[in-house]
C-alpha cells in the first residue's frame, strides 16, 4: 500500500501520540509505502514557532522524524493543480498536500475534517482520536 501522510497523521505517528490502530498498523508495516509532501516539514516548524504545536524544538528530531519517509518535490505541475481547485478552504499546505496525492496518484491519509468534503484527490479521513 502506498501512504500520503498529511502534516497531522504525521506528526501524531512520529512523536506516539493517539492515533486509531489501523493507521498506525499501517504506518508500522515495512510493506507498506510512506510519503511525504515537503511543505509538511515547514508547517511543523511553523506551528512550533507560533507556540501552537507544544513539542521540542523541531531542529531536535525532525531529521530522525523524515526517517522511513520518501519525500516528494513538490513541482511546477503539482503548484498549479494547488492553485486551480476552486474550493472555499484557501490553505497552501493543504492545498500543495492534495496536489501531490494527485499528481502521484497516492492516497492521502489525514485527519482533516476540511480536507474530508474536498474533492479532486484520493483521500481516507481517519477520525481524530482525542489525547
Amino acid at each position: 500500500m502506498k501512504i500520503l501522510a498529511d502534516t497531522g497523521l504525521w506528526f501524531r505517528f512520529v512523536r506516539q501520540l493517539p492515533l486509531s490502530r489501523r493507521v498506525e498498523s499501517a504506518l508500522e508495516d515495512g510493506a507498506n509505502e510512506r510519503y511525504l509532501c515537503p511543505i509538511s516539514s515547514m508547517e511543523i516548524v511553523r506551528k512550533w514557532q507560533t507556540g501552537k504545536l507544544p513539542c521540542p524544538d523541531p531542529a531536535d528530531w525532525l531529521d530522525e522524524a523524515l526517517e522511513g519517509f520518501e519525500i516528494l518535490p513538490i513541482t511546477e505541475p503539482i503548484a498549479r493543480l494547488a492553485a486551480q481547485w476552486d474550493w472555499e478552504h484557501r490553505d497552501p499546505a493543504d492545498r500543495l498536500i492534495a496536489a501531490t496525492a494527485r499528481r502521484h496518484d497516492l492516497e492521502l491519509w489525514h485527519t482533516d475534517t476540511i480536507l474530508q468534503k474536498l474533492d479532486g484527490f484520493p483521500q481516507r479521513y481517519f477520525k481524530a482520536v482525542m489525547l
